[in-house]
């Protein structure tokens, strides 16, 4: 139920490209020049605590909006639950009734099979609960009606994240990153439908993220960390745009979507061969070291 990734923890690889870059920086400078640089990194140090404290600030003022916002969002979920009770279920899954069935096939498609649609249709609200103390993590937490498929009355996924630099790596900070994600049990009625999605493409497995191997070298770490790469810019999405623009996705007045396209994946292919070609020649000199 839970996965771990580590976005500014590098492996050991990528840290003998970076000492070595550093020493060919090095010879380039004078020892008077060389000290001049350490005094500039050491200011550069603080200005990243500075940025430290101010993220945790951040959090603790969006903490406080975060109850005004739920203000808001109780009515939204008033005006559909009084909508849905005067005009009955349908199975339009266009009509307001499904509001957040069509939400989310509008934000991310990929996930969402047919018999997905059935149980989404129980969907009743979608939110986000931010911690600050002692951990920073974030709830993405789904509201069910009662329903024929499992007994929870909420699905949760929630985000853990690092606001803090690494401390063999302090100058490679930039911002908070998620590092650790967590799902939860869900208690289906009927073992088959448990069974279906243990082996099927679902939505329903965004709540049982898979867990990332400790060695790099095996063979399923680079699938795995790409998945849960996608998960953490996922949860974000929800939090940030689909959860407080829903009724925009819910009249196809936004157009973005969470969901994998030729060109991006042209562009991922790009970006990971350019860098397979700058860690490869890397490698070679640590091999040689």
């Amino acid at each position: 139920m839970e996965a771990v990734r580590s976005p500014r923890s590098r492996s050991a690889m990528t840290k003998c490209i970076a000492t070595q870059l550093a020493e060919m920086v090095n010879e380039k400078y004078s020892e008077e020049e060389k000290i001049a640089i350490a005094e500039l990194k050491t200011l550069y140090l603080q200005t990243i605590q500075l940025d430290v404290e101010l993220q945790r600030e951040i959090y603790s003022l969006e903490q406080k909006f975060e109850l005004k916002h739920d203000v808001i969002f109780d009515k939204r979920k008033k005006i559909l639950q009084d909508f849905k009770k005067n005009h009955g279920d349908s199975t339009q899954n266009d009509n307001v009734t499904n509001f957040w069935l069509r939400v989310l096939k509008a934000s991310y498609t990929e996930f969402i099979s047919k018999k997905d649609e059935q149980i989404l249709g129980y969907l009743n609200d979608i939110r986000t609960k931010l911690y600050n103390n002692p951990v920073v993590k974030f709830e993405v937490q789904f509201h069910f009606d009662k329903n024929e498929f499992f007994t929870n009355d909420v699905l949760l996924k929630t985000y853990y994240l690092n606001c803090v630099p690494d401390v063999e790596d302090p100058l490679s900070y930039d911002g908070a990153e998620i590092y650790k994600t967590e799902g939860c049990v869900i208690n289906w009625k009927n073992p088959q439908d448990r069974e279906n999605k243990d082996s099927e493409q679902t939505f329903f497995a965004f709540f049982n993220p898979p867990i990332l191997p400790s060695d790099e070298t095996d063979p399923n770490y680079g699938d795995i960390n790409n998945i849960l790469q996608n998960d953490f810019e996922l949860g974000f999405y929800l939090k940030e745009r689909v959860i407080p623009k829903a009724v925009i996705f819910f009249t196809g007045e936004i157009t973005d979507c969470q969901s994998s396209s030729d060109s991006d994946s042209d562009t991922d292919d790009t970006e990971e061969s350019d860098a397979d070609e700058v860690e490869d020649e890397g490698s070679s000199n640590c091999a040689d070291k």
